[in-house]
């Protein structure tokens, strides 16, 4: 270690601000939904200082992250980032949702329906406003947030039980959920007062107003381990001429296709989610859900590879099923065959209909212990390995090929 660094840190271990604290390895928190958490994940390599070494798989979503979650009008965007919230925070007792409801499309009945929490569970865990929301409030709850979590810093702290890529220990705060639906309703306090800005004057105000939030909360974010989930909508494009397209505001987002509430939101995002309907799906048809096919495309991402998706089975009354998004998954890749007998890869003697799995799933031990060795050889190739640049020497590969 150099001697800057050495007395630096040496320094920075005597402040009792933890803003003053060096960064700490990311963490990553399961959604629920393997298939996605796995495409979004990746390999950590540990050389702990005994000369142990092993890998093992962080999946899910980055602490302290911003993820914008895209789509058209019914696609099951707010339901996605409701469940996906409340398998963040399940496993802390302590840990919050804060819902910031500006479309007002979302009930009671409904929340408890998606999150699984009972009315107690429902007044303990999630902070839920649908009136008077501004860009300014918004920003002043995520200000609050870290304040408190900043200021109180060793009451919301603890061990991961994870290890960094040297072997340390990793502590983090615990996680706090902002769902945000949606980023095209955020409008600054001003405008939602006068009614006379309107048209191109309102848009251009509101979008500048929401990347100078933007701006301001990201470092916040990840201070503190808020993960802020933003909604957004896929809207049509109008272009001025018929004849030439500008360009696509972000990648994998189609010439045609534009996103409101300005470009930070897009810009500062770890992660973008496309969200897009595929087949539908009968109550007296193959796996026996009435819904549809649900694909979720990483669109961004800062932890793995950009432009896949995988399946998901959305269901209009319960939501996404994180059994059939896997089996579903898992048919995609050729680990379950289906048919007039369906049946795991290599496992011909396992047969069972497509309407029964869940029930062969969780009632048949051999069965079950098959599925799941499948399941975790086909979400492992989904997962970001890294590579080792550097020979034992400090020798850059590249540099040993070249003979330099």
């Amino acid at each position: 270690m150099g001697l800057l660094a050495k007395r630096f840190r040496e320094e920075m271990r005597k402040s009792k601000d933890p803003r003053m604290k060096e960064a700490v390895s990311d963490v990553l928190y399961s959604t629920g939904f393997l298939p996605f958490d796995y495409l979004n994940g990746y390999k950590v390599h540990v050389h702990k200082p005994n000369n142990e070494d092993f890998f093992y798989n962080a999946v899910g979503i980055v602490d302290g992250s911003s993820t914008s979650i895209i789509g058209r009008s019914g696609s099951g965007k707010t339901t996605a980032a409701l469940q996906m919230a409340a398998n963040i925070v399940r496993p802390f007792s302590e840990a919050v949702i804060f819902f910031d409801d500006i479309e007002g499309g979302s009930n009671i009945s409904r929340r408890e329906i998606l999150t699984h929490f009972n009315a107690e569970e429902m007044n303990d865990r999630i902070i839920y406003r649908n009136t008077a929301i501004t860009a300014e409030n918004f920003y002043q709850r995520i200000a609050s947030i870290y304040e408190e979590k900043m200021t109180n810093y060793a009451d919301y702290e603890y061990d991961t039980g994870l290890l960094d890529s040297r072997g340390n220990p990793i502590y983090k705060l615990i996680p706090t959920v902002y769902i945000l639906d949606s980023l095209a309703m955020l409008t600054p306090e001003k405008l939602t007062q006068e009614e006379e800005l309107s048209g191109q004057m309102s848009t251009t105000a509101a979008a500048k107003t929401n990347t100078s939030v933007f701006k301001r909360i990201v470092p916040k974010l990840k201070a503190a381990n808020i993960i802020l989930f933003t909604i957004n909508h896929i809207n049509d494009k109008i272009e001025i001429n018929a004849f030439t397209h500008t360009k696509a505001q972000v990648s994998y987002l189609r010439q045609d296709e534009a996103l409101p509430g300005g470009k930070a939101a897009s810009y500062l995002a770890n992660n973008m989610i496309r969200v897009d309907d595929g087949a539908k799906l009968k109550a007296t048809e193959g796996i026996g859900v009435e819904g549809k096919i649900v694909y979720f495309e990483i669109i961004k991402s800062r932890t793995n590879a950009a432009g896949r998706s995988v399946p998901m089975v959305f269901s209009p009354t319960t939501g996404f099923d994180p059994i059939w998004s896997l089996y579903i998954f898992l048919k995609s890749t050729g680990a379950i065959i289906t048919g007039a007998n369906s049946y795991l890869r290599g496992f011909e003697d396992m047969k069972f209909k497509q309407k029964n799995f869940k029930e062969k799933l969780f009632s048949d031990t051999d069965f079950a212990q098959v599925f799941n060795q499948l399941a975790r050889e086909e979400l492992e190739k989904l997962l970001a390995v890294s590579q080792d640049t550097w020979n034992q020497s400090g020798q850059s590969i590249i540099d040993s090929i070249l003979g330099i």
